[in-house]
Parts: structure tokens; sequence; C-alpha cells
């Protein structure tokens, strides 16, 4: 599949309008995702969230990506960095299973992007796009309606084994996880 046709419609979607027009149903960053769990196997468990911030030449003092700078041609580089070298929580499964409290934008909005990990923090490096912020490492999730207000998310290739978040912006908090190396 195309990577354009994804980044299309994430664009169409982040433009769109909350289904919800009660503010009180969406969370406090406006995304509509209230809240992310994973399944481990026998149940879904919540899945924590961590504060990011962004660094690098698109960055500002306030820590959000306001310049537009394409890193896939070598040119000046944005961050999300998340702190700490590894996630708290490991998977075994590389294809794993996320479930989102949501309505649809908010489920659309969800990126899946890989981080790359160093002494003391993880990083990936994003553009920021017409309609928001585009995670440059990003993987494409498969999106389907379980239940109203409820959308599972799954990769659509065996994720490598490494550091990964789920993230709707550069500015919300990231749902982080590790992805277990196997032996083969």
């Amino acid at each position: 599949m195309s990577r354009l046709v994804p980044i299309l419609v994430l664009a169409a979607l982040a433009g769109a309008a909350p289904l919800s027009a009660d503010p009180a149903e969406n969370d406090a960053t406006g995304t509509g995702v209230q809240e992310i769990s994973h399944y481990n196997g026998s149940v879904w468990a919540p899945l924590g969230r961590h504060p990011i911030y962004v660094t690098g030449a698109g960055a500002t003092k306030s820590g959000t990506a306001t310049a537009t700078f394409k890193s896939k041609l070598d040119g000046p580089k944005t961050y999300v960095v998340l702190t700490g070298t590894t996630s708290e929580l490991v998977l075994n499964d590389p294809k794993p299973r996320f479930r989102v409290a949501a309505d649809r934008v908010g489920a659309f909005s969800v990126q899946l992007a890989q981080f790359e990990a160093d002494d003391t923090v993880r990083s990936t490096t994003i553009e920021r796009v017409r309609r928001g912020v585009f995670f440059t490492k990003g993987i494409d999730l498969e999106v389907t309606k379980v239940a109203e207000g409820i959308w599972e998310l799954r990769p659509t290739k065996s994720l490598q084994p490494g550091e990964y978040g789920l993230a709707t912006s550069d500015t919300d908090p990231v749902a982080d996880f590790t992805i277990e190396a196997r032996g083969y």
C-alpha cells in the first residue's frame, strides 16, 4: 500500500470536526482519544501515557514543532523525545493489538512510531504537515470499529524488536512499549 494514501487519509481526518459536539466527551487534549489499552493475551490492560517534548531545528521554546523540515531529504531534523532508554511495558507479540476509547477522528489520528534509543532518551523524527504532525518513522495501522466509541488498532506488518509509541500529536502524551527480541 502506498504511504501517500494513509497520509492523505490522516490529513483529511485530522482536519474534520470531532463526531461529538459535547466537549466533555473528548479528552483534555482535543484529540478525542480518552483511553488506550493493549491485549496482553488474556485481558485488555490499560496502557500508560508518558509526556514528550520536541527538540531540534523545528522546535520552539515552548516545546512544540513549528517548522516544516523534510527530514527524509537529509535536511535539518525535528525530534519528538520520550525520556528513558526503554519502556516499562514489554510485549512479545510482533503484531500487538490496541484499543482506544475515542470517536472516529480520534481513532484515526493515532499514529504508531518507532523510536530510536540512546543513553538516556528515545526519539523519533517528525515533520510538520498541513493538519498537524507526521511521524516519519511511522508504521501503518489497521483501524477497526469494535463498538460505539471503541476502536481496535493493529500494525499492518510485524514489528521488529525495539521501542515504539502510539501518539496523536507532538504535544500529547505517548503510550510507549517495547517489542522484545525473540529467538528463532
